[in-house]
């Protein structure tokens, strides 16, 4: 599916990227032409947040993305500066010219997540494949058309992408022992808690499970071209 290909990953946060398709990028990773990434909103009015660019850069290096862009919108906004999200892709597609691009779904819950996969229908309407990856907390309304099947090393390469992210896993409290009584059930209470191996397992078991396989990443085929 991305043999040979130039692959262009676009984001609205750091780490949307690896939610959405660290084990697909990691099953490719020898196989693609060049891989280069896009991030729009660093989320750094958080102070939690401090060093998540760097880890961004440091988790995209490790894919050996060729270049990992990250621009410096408000978080939460994104809706506002399509216009400019749109010219920044649009150059991005003149320069790179890639063949697969993998963004967010349309339907996701988070708005910046929309914005970003507007504008990517909209620049790259008749130039590439565009496929959109669910984000565990967000993406409710998702509906699925590809499957990409993904072994244990695939998984352990998308869990280690994320272990780059110190400053949200951080964030993510100790997992609460399951208690007996029936009025207390098992809670997560970080604020991260969809970063834990766990649910990223969770979720891609799920997937699998859809295609007979072991573990499995979803996407929503929003165009699809082989040139």
């Amino acid at each position: 599916m991305l043999k040979n290909k130039n692959v262009l990953l676009v984001g609205g946060h750091p780490d949307d990227i690896e939610v959405m398709c660290g084990g697909t990028l990691s099953k490719y990773q020898e196989k693609t032409s060049q891989v280069n990434s896009v991030i729009f909103a660093p989320c750094l009015e958080d102070p939690h947040n401090e060093g998540i660019l760097q880890e961004y850069q440091n988790s995209m290096s490790s894919l050996g993305v060729y270049e990992a862009i990250n621009h410096s919108f408000t978080r939460d906004i994104l809706e506002q500066h399509i216009q400019e999200i749109r010219d920044i892709l649009h150059h991005l597609q003149k320069r790179l010219q890639p063949d697969v691009v993998f963004c967010p779904s349309i339907n996701d819950l988070h708005q910046d997540h929309r914005a970003v996969a507007s504008a990517c229908q909209t620049i790259f309407r008749d130039s590439a494949t565009v496929l959109s990856g669910e984000v565990m907390r967000s993406t409710v309304h998702f509906t699925p058309n590809l499957y990409v099947a993904l072994t244990s090393d695939h998984m352990a390469s998308k869990v280690k992408l994320l272990s780059f992210y110190k400053t949200q896993i951080d964030r993510v409290n100790e997992t609460p022992k399951l208690k007996l009584e029936a009025e207390s059930p098992r809670v997560y209470t970080g604020s991260r808690t969809y970063f834990t191996p766990e649910i990223v397992e969770s979720m891609a078991r799920y997937r699998g499970v859809q295609v007979s396989t072991l573990y499995a990443e979803a996407f929503e085929i929003w165009r699809m071209t082989d040139r």
